[in-house]
């Protein structure tokens, strides 16, 4: 099992790595990526670019400033609350509906300090010196005043404070650098989940709570625009966003549809092309579950209940079932949570594993992150099948810092190896 004390401390803090997807269906020129960060060294007086590499070609890793690269604090504060200040601590500039309090001194293009509300309580609107619990997060340039932040019954809109450095010392890079699709902001292990699933032309593959699309259109990459992928999610809204996903990214080999994953399987429906689906219809399955969300970071306020992290294995369970029923004979499910808790990741294996004879567990290939937890009833063969991304060092399968310091996140692949019951 794993040290809460330890745990939590490493969910507090960002990863100390950017990582970016590379579109494989469009041409990217890394120059323009150096040239940006060079203009960024220039502004922060900093000897050197952080240090950048690929991965795979699909993946590009960057690392932090140097740890000189350090500004004195300014007279000027402002409050965000605390998803925009983790946004900040990953890169993120500040974007106006995150902003709680500004003072009425402050002028655009005024360098400002970044500071997160922990306990939630400030109010939005504030125009003095918050006194209640604030980490700094980074420091920018003041984009919007008062005026522009806090009108009645009118939500703002557009970045409020650039990000000049995080504390974190992540360089400040968002997708407009490349704004025709070629670059991709996604944490390693969601870029591992595409890599396990191996997308190929020709494959039909279902990919069943599927967005914003981001796991959806890497699929599409890999297999060069030429696998069959079916994508569901339960909401127009969710389904519109991996439409748009796939127009910005080139990807053409998608259908999504705004069903109910949960009821996707049915052997009384013969269309054959759109959800529910009859037995034995997809090659793959990615079944990358709602969650908990435990593994994110950094987390600065979390909050839920124990009743609703309970409650995240039932509705798994019942997805995981559609899934199974969906699957070919010979097929491959993946599952992917991010977050950390036994519950949703090593104990849906077993769970799994018991109620699915069908079901093979093979080895969640390739393996980039740590093996499952030890003393949860994984036995060790099954426990290094498994990927699981957290801040735990197991001598089972040693793994560098890059995959020990992103988000949590847990990986398993099963293999139908004869027809469901």
């Amino acid at each position: 099992m794993y040290n809460y004390d330890h745990l939590q401390n490493w969910l507090s803090e960002p990863p100390k790595f950017t990582v970016f997807r590379i579109n494989n269906l469009m041409k990217f020129d890394c120059n323009e990526l150096l040239i940006y960060l060079e203009n960024q060294r220039k502004e922060l007086n900093c000897v050197q670019i952080p240090n950048l590499y690929f991965l795979k070609s699909d993946c590009i890793i960057i690392e932090q400033w140097p740890e000189v690269t350090t500004h004195e604090e300014t007279k000027n504060k402002v409050i965000v609350d605390s998803l925009c200040a983790s946004a900040v601590l990953r890169g993120a500039h500040v974007y106006a509906p995150g902003v709680l309090g500004l003072a009425t001194n402050c002028q655009i293009n005024e360098r400002i300090d970044i500071y997160g509300d922990i306990d939630g309580q400030c109010k939005r609107g504030l125009k003095v010196e918050y006194n209640g619990k604030k980490k700094y997060v980074g420091t920018g340039y003041l984009k919007m005043l008062r005026y522009e932040l806090f009108v009645k019954g009118v939500q703002p809109n557009g970045i409020a404070v650039q990000t000049l450095l995080p504390k974190s010392r992540l360089p400040v890079i968002n997708d407009t650098l490349y704004p025709k699709g070629q670059l991709l902001l996604q944490n390693l292990p969601s870029i591992v989940v595409g890599w396990v699933v191996n997308a190929m032309p020709f494959e039909h593959i279902l990919d069943m709570c599927a967005a914003p699309g981001n796991k959806t259109t890497h699929l599409a990459e890999m297999s060069n625009n030429k696998a069959i992928i079916t994508a569901i999610d339960k909401t127009e809204q969710k389904v519109n966003k991996i439409r748009q996903s796939c127009e910005k990214q080139g990807v053409t080999c998608v259908i999504a549809f705004a069903y109910d994953s949960t009821k996707c399987h049915s052997d009384d429906n013969n269309n054959g092309t759109n959800p529910p689906f009859s037995s034995n219809t997809f090659d793959k399955v990615l079944l990358d579950a709602p969650c908990s969300g435990l593994g994110q970071r950094p987390q600065l306020n979390f909050k839920m209940s124990p009743k609703m992290l309970q409650s995240y294995k039932f509705v798994q369970r019942k997805l995981f079932d559609a899934a199974v029923r969906v699957l070919k004979v010979g097929g491959k499910l993946v599952y992917s949570t991010c977050t950390v808790t036994v519950d949703e990741n090593e104990g849906m294996v077993l769970w799994v594993l018991e109620k699915y004879p069908c079901l093979q567990l093979i080895p969640a290939e390739p393996l980039y992150g740590g093996p499952g937890l030890a003393n949860v009833g994984l036995s060790h063969e099954q426990r290094v099948m498994v990927q699981r991304f957290g801040p735990e060092e197991d001598t089972l399968r040693p793994v560098e810092e890059l995959y020990r310091n992103t988000i949590g996140f847990f990986i398993a692949a099963f293999k139908k190896v004869s027809d469901h019951k």
